[in-house]
């Protein structure tokens, strides 16, 4: 099982969260970008994104 957690970039490089974030775990979740940049998402189970679940958008 898996979950996204939306972070900021120093966040995504580090593999951490460190403040409230919002969580998706339904696995149907559907994210809207709506701001112009980049975007990060970490997988925020142990050792997950330190395994490359982790994902950059550009929008």
């Amino acid at each position: 099982m898996h979950n996204v957690v939306q972070v900021g970039e120093g966040d995504y490089n580090s593999c951490r969260v460190s403040g409230p974030s919002r969580t998706y775990t339904s696995g149907n979740d559907h994210i809207q970008l709506s701001h112009g940049g980049k975007a990060f998402f970490i997988c925020s189970l142990p050792g997950h994104c330190q395994q490359g679940m982790k994902i950059a958008v550009t929008a």
